[in-house]
This record gives C-alpha cells, structure tokens and sequence, in this order.
C-alpha cells in the first residue's frame, strides 16, 4: 500500500536563525532568560503601576515588554512549527509542552501589568496614552483595556493561566495528535493508498464522482474510528470556555473572539444578517452546476467536483510561478517578499505523514520572518491556498517594523490581506486562460471558494453557536446530536440543491478550528466581503489605491479594524457595506449563469 506524493516533496522549512534542532541547549536557555526577565520586570514596575506613573516611565516599561515579548515569541513559535511538522512526533511534542510550560511561566510575573493598567481612571489612562512618547503603543494601550470589564484578580488570572497547561492546551494537543494519526484508505488506480486526512479531502475535487464518493466514504470511516475521542474532545473544550465565560461574566460565548478581534458585537450580528438575508444565492448557484454537471441529485460529495472532467492539476513549481507574477503584477515590493519565502526556506509544503493538516503563516517574531505551512497536493485549489497564505506572509512581514506588542493584526483583518492575494492569482488565471470552458470551471471555482470564505464559515460559526448553547443547557452532547446539528446548518446553507448525507453528519470533526481558535470562522467571511469591496476599488483607482494597501498592511495592528477600513474609504458599520460584498457575489453567479448559457448548457 503506497503513501500519497506530490510535487511539493522535498519542500520543507529552513530554521536558520532560530535553532539548530529540538535539543539544542540554547532552546531551553533563552526559554529560561525570558522567565528570569519577566521575573525582574514585576520586581522593576510593580510599584509605580499606579495614578503617579508618567508617560516616560510606561514607554520605558513597554519597551521592556516588548523585548520579553520577542524572545519569547521565538522559542514558543519554534516547538510549535516543530511540532506541526509531525504531530505524531514525541520528541516535538515533549518540546511543544515545554515551551508552553515555560510561556505560561514567563507569563504570570507580567499578569499585573495589564491588570494595573486597566485599573487606572479612564482619565488618568486617556492623559497618559495621549502623552507623544507612547504614539508607538497608544493603540496596544486602548485595546488592552477592552478586558477590563471581564478581569479577574490576579491571583486567578495566574491560576487560569496555570491551569490551561493540564486543560485546554493538553485536550488541543490530544485532537492535534489524533489528526495527526489519522490515515485514510483511498483507492485510485485501482491501488489501495494510505494518505493523510488532507490529501484524501482533495479528492472530493476530482472529476469523477464515483471517485468523490468512494473518498467521502473512506474519510467518513476514518473519522468513525476516532469518533468517541473526538467527542469528548469536542464536549470538554466547549465545556472549559462556558466555565471561562461564567467567571469573565462574557455575555455570550463569540464574545471574547469579538474583544480579540476589536469588532463590536454589533458590527459581527450586522454581516451574519447579511450572508442571512442573501443564503438563497448559494442554493442557486448550485442548482446552475448540478445542471452543468448533468446531475440532478447531487450529494455532498458533488459540492467541489469541477465542471470540466479534465484533472485540475497544479505542480508546485506552477503555482509558485504564477503567485510570484501575481503578487509581482500588483506591487514590485510585495513579489520580493513572495520571492523569499521561496528562495529561502520559509515554505513547508511537502505531505507527510503525521503533519497537522490545513495551511497557515506563521509571524514569529519583529526580528525573524514569518513561516508558511502548506500541505501542497498539485491541485489548482491548492495554488489558491498558496496565494492566500502568502498574502498572510507579506503581511506579517511588512508589520514587522511596528514591533512585538503592535505587529500582529486582529483575525479579521488579518484575513484581508489573504484573501486578496487569492482574488490576484484568480484575475492572473481568468486573464491568461483561452478556453471557454476552463474559464467557466475558473469562475465557478471562484465562486466555490467565495462561498467557502464567506457562507461556509458562517454556518461553521452558526454550528459552534448552537453546539455551545446546547453544551450549557443539556451537558454532555453524543455525536449523535453534535451530527444532526452540523447537517441542520449545511442545509441552511445549500438549500435544496445539494443532500447532506447522513455520513456527512461527523465531519465536524477534524475542523481545527472549533479547538484551536473558537468563534474564528467568522473572520474570514468578514474579510471575503471586505475583499471584494476593496478589490472592486483597486479596478477603479489603479495605484493610488496599492498605495494605500500597502500602508494599511504595513500598519499591522496598530490600529481598530473600523479606523484602518475608514482610510480606504469604508464603513464596516453600515450593512450597506455587507450588501455591497454579497450584490457582488450574486454578480459572480449571474455571470457564471450567462457563460454557461453560452457553452450550451
């Protein structure tokens, strides 16, 4: 039984800069300097936290923090990608464990900086933040002090710190390590594969529907051999943040994703309204492919097929080539940077056995460059990925010069840049392809994805609701109800133009996110929409508007999503904005609907 290959073998991350490997003694020192470092800091400003502190006196104290900040940030980021690499490994994961360990440590000497800080007067904070030596921080100070209201003492911050340890972190390794040994039986060729879960998931985008079937069956049955573990998993997190919300007194559970994320409530109910008020889109859309496709019952399974039956094939190497004329087309200075993460190592893209599935870019630190990971199966679906990691990528990148405390964007705005780079490949591909057809596959493709970005991760967000409000009123939920929950809202989505099967009811349950990052999803709906608006703007303006993207990105986070969307011209509190990004996606499918027309269907 052969394993799973692709184009992309042998593209693996290069550390340098870092550590030479997971038992190189300086790991371990520089984990053990921060934790000395932050000790010193409490013993330095813990007495003049207070009403008296200036604004000299705090600058100095943050630039101390942000130093801590960016010597953590390395060895932490380091065990980690490690560990990402082969969840399966002991060796990653002993390291992972300890730099968490050693985070947590360095942490809890600092837990009364922040707590201090937002005990101060709104007053005395508002004169101080405004004083010109703290312009670097002002917007790190502000956003800190959205917690305020949910803090705790700080002996029991550091206990919830401590806590997370043999809590939440060790249940996210546990479904990390789970994932990561999962093995999916395919048959192709007529030959029995074992692939990981990600290289079997690509499947459901080949043209053969037999194929697409036989693929959905083989994950179904691989989810099933993990299916009580999983849910425990699942019931155990879900249950740890309603314990978390109790004592933060958070109104609601999405509500500390909304703090992190510098949104207000308001503003994530008034884009759901919107992809809401608009759903029927989606069932429209795939009602035009099943008659394309010729297949009037379509399944689940039938939902990523492409409409040509020719493979959609992508090497490595291609892909590579048209993100860097992409990025390269829109901006000199962004396909530099897209460049280095080829020429030196900062890609980890080959399958492998044990690695975490899905793709991300990882920042690390003000003084390192950020990593990519990626799990490249030679699909056009996956040049797509590529450009939406690598617009993550230049992003960490060009923030990097506003430092440890402000460089890291909030999700949704993080999102942006990505999905961006996405919508610049897409325009590359539509321009330089001839064929009607494939032109057409291009643009259902895109439309796929758009609904992927935008509908998909807000019925995953609608799913976690139901799934936690349920976990707070029923206790422990079987896999039985958590199933008929996530086929509820996948109906929502596609209405009468696709049947969820019954098997398709478990696959909740290899979604990273509802583990590692709670109430995420959302963030890439809201920057789709924000995307297509702004791309809409750089057709109109040219340059003038590249300009000002590239000063947005260079921002980092140093600024509320509202105030940063201000500057190039939009308002993400009016629903008239979400219309907007939902009108252009109903565009899309009329378009598609003319092309297909043409092409006789």
């Amino acid at each position: 039984m052969s394993e799973q290959k692709s184009s992309a073998d042998g593209v693996a991350w290069n550390f340098e800069g870092l550590y030479k490997s997971l038992d190189d003694p300086k790991l371990k020192a520089d984990l053990e300097a921060v934790v000395k470092g932050a000790e010193e800091f409490e013993r330095k400003y813990r007495n003049i936290m207070g009403p008296e502190i200036t604004a000299p006196q705090l600058k100095e104290a943050l630039d101390e923090l942000e130093r801590l900040a960016r010597d953590l940030r390395k060895p932490h980021y380091y065990t980690h990608l490690r560990f990402s690499q082969n969840c399966t490994s002991k060796e990653a994961g002993a390291a992972k464990s300890m730099a968490e360990e050693y985070y947590v440590k360095a942490q809890k000497p600092l837990v009364f900086f922040e707590l201090a800080w937002c005990n101060l007067d709104d007053e005395i904070a508002n004169r101080i933040m405004n004083a010109p030596e703290l312009e670097k921080y002002k917007h790190y100070l502000d956003a800190q002090r959205l917690m305020k209201p949910h803090q705790l003492t700080e002996n029991e911050e550091k206990l919830v710190a401590s806590l997370e340890l043999s809590g939440r972190l060790a249940f996210v390794r546990l479904f990390d390590e789970t994932m990561g040994k999962i093995q999916v039986i395919v048959t192709l060729d007529g030959q029995e594969k074992k692939v990981p879960l990600d290289g079997a998931l690509t499947i459901l985008f080949d043209p053969n529907r037999e194929t697409r079937k036989m693929a959905h069956k083989a994950i179904t049955q691989a989810l099933a051999k993990d299916s009580d573990l999983l849910t425990y998993i699942f019931n155990t997190l879900v249950q740890h943040h309603a314990t978390i919300d109790e004592f933060r007194k958070f109104p609601h559970p999405a509500r500390v994703r909304n703090i992190n994320n510098e949104v207000e409530d308001e503003t994530v109910e008034t884009l759901k309204t919107a992809i809401d008020k608009n759903i029927q889109v989606v069932e429209k859309y795939y009602k035009l492919k099943g008659r394309i496709l010729g297949i009037e019952d379509q399944k689940d399974y039938d939902r990523y097929a492409p409409i040509t039956q020719e493979s959609e094939y992508c090497s490595y190497e291609d892909a590579k080539k048209m993100c860097i004329e992409a990025y390269t087309k829109f901006n000199p200075r962004s396909g530099e940077i897209v460049q280095m993460f080829f020429d030196n190592g900062w890609i980890d893209a080959e399958l492998r056995q044990g690695k975490e599935g899905g793709a991300y870019s990882a920042g690390v630190s003000s003084d390192h460059h950020p990593y990519i990971k990626l799990n490249y199966t030679d699909s056009l679906n996956d040049a797509s990925t590529m450009a939406h990691e690598l617009g993550h990528g230049v992003h960490q990148y060009l923030a990097r010069d506003r430092g440890d405390l402000s460089m890291g964007t909030s999700l949704c705005m993080a999102e942006t840049a990505s999905i961006f780079g996405e919508m610049l490949l897409f325009n590359k591909l539509v321009e330089d392809e001839t064929d009607p057809k494939k032109k057409l596959n291009l643009l259902t493709g895109k439309i796929e994805g758009t609904f992927a970005s935008v509908v998909r991760q807000i019925m995953m967000n609608r799913f976690e609701t139901k799934l936690h409000k349920a976990r707070r009123e029923q206790g422990e939920l079987p896999a039985e109800l958590i199933n008929q929950f996530w086929l509820e809202e996948n109906k929502w989505m596609c209405g009468d133009a696709i049947e969820m099967t019954e098997e398709y009811g478990s696959w909740w349950s290899y979604v990273l996110h509802f583990v590692h990052y709670p109430f995420y999803t959302y963030a890439y709906s809201f920057g789709e929409l924000m995307v297509l608006s702004l791309y809409e703007q750089y057709q109109k303006e040219g340059q003038p508007f590249v300009d000002k993207y590239i000063e947005m990105l260079s921002a980092g986070g140093s600024g509320y999503p509202k105030d940063m969307m201000v500057k190039l011209g939009m308002d993400i509190q009016d629903p008239a904005f979400w219309q907007n990004g939902m009108d252009l996606i109903g565009r899309m499918v009329d378009q598609a609907d003319e092309e297909a027309k043409k092409l006789g269907y």
